[in-house]
């Protein structure tokens, strides 16, 4: 099996003399520059520290707001690769233009029945990128449990997601500072920079509080 990346899963370096990978999940969730940060990261990573198979892939589901607050919805997911979210999952297109495409796929329409409850996250992370507003089809009807997974297939994890939902929160909150007077664009183009920005702020802000897990957003 390839290894998850080519940078140390706690710190992000690529040192020259190579990296090593977790024994328990082989690489596929985890790989380190050194002990420290094996050991460092182990809190988090012991949550999907599981050997894959070709045709596995960690994926984040996202309960409805019956289980809110958001923290509380969020929920690692084992898939197959065949999962429907890879077929007949939607684009979040915010996600896309910032170089980590996200799909995303409602109990509405995998289940084929009507949903009973909204769930807010997902309703964010569905948001255009040209208004911060999602298409009217997740704003009027509940959408229940839904499944997100990443398009190129490599783990998704609760900390990137946790990232991502709360830059689509803040798109979304502050639309009126972080676009021109007239409306019509953004200030600054929605780019995988804006978004590593705004991760190293979040992060450093988080690991201010005593969070771990907040060290390289891949």
């Amino acid at each position: 099996m390839a290894l998850l990346s080519d940078r140390c899963s706690k710190c992000g370096r690529s040192p020259p003399e190579g990296l090593k990978a977790c024994s328990k999940c082989h690489g596929a969730t985890g790989i380190y520059c050194s002990k420290e940060c094996q050991v460092a990261h182990w809190k988090l990573h012991k949550k999907i520290c599981h050997p894959l198979s070709d045709g596995e892939v960690w994926g984040i589901k996202i309960l409805d707001n019956r289980y809110a607050p958001w923290s509380r919805q969020f929920q690692h997911v084992l898939l197959k690769k065949t999962h429907p979210v890879f077929t007949v999952g939607e684009l979040c297109p915010v996600t896309d233009l910032c170089g980590m495409p996200l799909l995303i796929l409602s109990e509405r329409v995998h289940g084929g029945h009507r949903a009973l409850n909204d769930n807010q996250p997902a309703v964010y992370l569905r948001i255009e990128p040209d208004n911060a507003l999602a298409p009217m089809h997740w704003q009027i009807d509940s959408v229940g449990m839904c499944i997100v997974a990443r398009k190129d297939r490599k783990p998704l994890t609760l900390e990137a997601i946790e990232i991502i939902y709360k830059f689509h929160s803040h798109l979304i909150h502050t639309i009126d500072d972080e676009r021109l007077e007239d409306g019509s664009r953004w200030k600054r183009p929605i780019s995988p920079e804006w978004l590593r920005e705004f991760a190293d702020e979040y992060r450093e802000k988080e690991t201010r509080q005593g969070r771990l897990g907040f060290d390289y957003f891949p």
